[in-house]
This record gives structure tokens, C-alpha cells and sequence, in this order.
């Protein structure tokens, strides 16, 4: 069923949404809190000591002392790049097998953090899943994260019936900008790309819809992204979903 919806005052219809997920629909702020308990649950099975560990968190994007994103921090890199990244620099410190050992990680955090507590929706993200719901149509989430990790933060939002479809890092190898997530997305939803609108923050998220063909590309800039970074690739850039309109 197509679903009417209005942007900057033009009207058009779509079949399905297909979402990015941090910066789009929940905040990054959960993402600083994650990090520290993965890192410090390297710190004991690797025995660091207190500066070791330190230089680790900050190697990971967060600061040691103010628990605060940092620049040049590894938060905002795929899920694939994020734990090679980490595996790289424990390799150089000597640490065997590291790769191995920060994938067990990482899942067991994923597993047993309490994402209900620190997930915050951004603004306008409820109003819109549940209006497309409403409406009939159908959403897809095409994430960087891997699928698993953003079922578990899905569940904690209680957003299991909105969303029909998860494509992550663990479900297609390739990553956008690739077209592949996307039009893998598209055939679990039972979509022609044409039919589908994709919604990122970040501007491989609008490249990889629109290599896909899908009928419209629209940035958010309540993300990673910058006005400059995504406006050569939107068909519109809005702050955030709030100014998605649904019916």
C-alpha cells in the first residue's frame, strides 16, 4: 500500500522507508556509554593497567576523564571497521588473536548491556514509524550495526512491530555507499527500489539509495552528517524526521 507524505511542501507517495539507524532514528549518546564497557571488559581479560586502559578508551572515541566523544574516536565507523580498528591497535600492544577477541567483545556487550536505559529516540522518529504503520507501508533499517545489535536496540525501544526488515552488517557484506544493503532490503520487503524512500545522516546513506534507484533520497542532519556533506546527494535535507510529514 503506498503511503502519502509531504517534505518542504511536496507531496509524494512511497511503498516503503528504508532508514539508517544511529543519527536517524536514535541518538549516537548510548554508543560513549557502550565503548567504556567493552573497553573496560578488554582492560580485565587483557590485564591492563589503569593507563593502558585509558589510552585504549580514547583510542575508541571517548574520554577517559569526561566520558565524552572524542574527534577522533572510532564510534561513528561501521560495525566491521570499528572492531578491525580495535583488533589492529591491540595487535600492535602484542595481543594474539586480537580480532577474534574484540568480535567475542563486542557481543557479549551487545548482548548484555541495558540498551533500554540509554537509547533515546530523535525528535519526530516515533510519530513517523507509527504514521507508516498506520498508513500501511512498510520500513526497512539499513545500518552500518550489525543486524543482531540493532534487533536488541529495536526491542529495547518497543519498535519490533514497526519495523519489518533489518539489514546490517552481518546480513550483507557489502556496506553502503554499495547499493547491495539497500536492494537487499528492497526484496525483503517485496519492493522494486522505485517504490522505496531512503532516510539517512550520513552521505553514504543517500549514495547508496540512490545507486539502488530508490524514489528519493532524503538527508537528516540530526546525525554525523553536515548541510555541505549531504546536500549534493538529498533530494531534500531536513533537520530531522519531525519535519517528515505522514498523510
Amino acid at each position: 500500500m503506498s503511503v502519502s507524505f509531504s517534505v518542504d511542501d511536496c507531496s509524494y507517495s512511497a511503498r516503503a522507508f528504508l532508514f539508517d539507524k544511529d543519527g536517524t532514528l536514535i541518538s549516537f549518546d548510548h554508543w560513549l556509554k557502550v565503548m567504556e564497557v567493552r573497553a573496560r571488559r578488554l582492560q580485565r581479560l587483557l590485564g591492563f593497567s589503569q593507563r593502558e586502559a585509558a589510552a585504549l578508551l580514547t583510542y575508541m572515541g571517548v574520554c577517559p576523564n569526561t566520558g565524552r566523544a572524542l574527534p577522533q574516536g572510532i564510534i561513528h565507523l561501521p560495525r566491521c571497521e570499528a572492531e578491525r580498528k580495535v583488533a589492529e591497535y591491540l595487535a600492535s600492544l602484542g595481543v594474539a588473536n586480537a580480532l577474534r577477541l574484540v568480535t567475542r567483545v563486542f557481543q557479549e556487550v551487545d548482548r548484555e548491556f541495558p540498551f533500554q536505559e540509554h537509547i533515546k529516540p530523535l525528535p519526530g522518529v516515533v510519530e513517523v514509524l507509527e504514521g507508516i504503520r498506520r498508513a500501511g507501508g512498510r520500513v526497512a533499517v539499513v545500518t552500518s550495526d550489525a543486524a543482531a545489535a540493532t534487533q536488541l536496540h529495536l526491542q529495547a525501544l518497543g519498535w519490533e512491530e514497526l519495523v519489518d526488515v533489518v539489514v546490517g552488517t552481518d546480513v550483507c557484506p557489502a556496506k553502503k555507499p554499495a547499493p547491495e544493503p539497500v536492494l537487499l532490503a528492497c526484496e525483503q520487503l517485496g519492493i522494486l527500489p522505485g517504490d522505496g524512500v531512503m532516510v539517512g545522516d550520513s552521505p553514504v546513506d543517500l549514495v547508496a539509495g540512490k545507486r539502488a534507484g530508490c524514489g528519493l533520497a532524503i538527508g537528516v542532519l540530526s546525525g554525523i552528517g553536515h548541510e555541505e556533506e549531504l546536500a549534493p546527494h538529498a533530494d531534500h535535507l531536513l533537520p530531522d524526521l519531525s519535519a517528515l510529514q505522514i498523510g
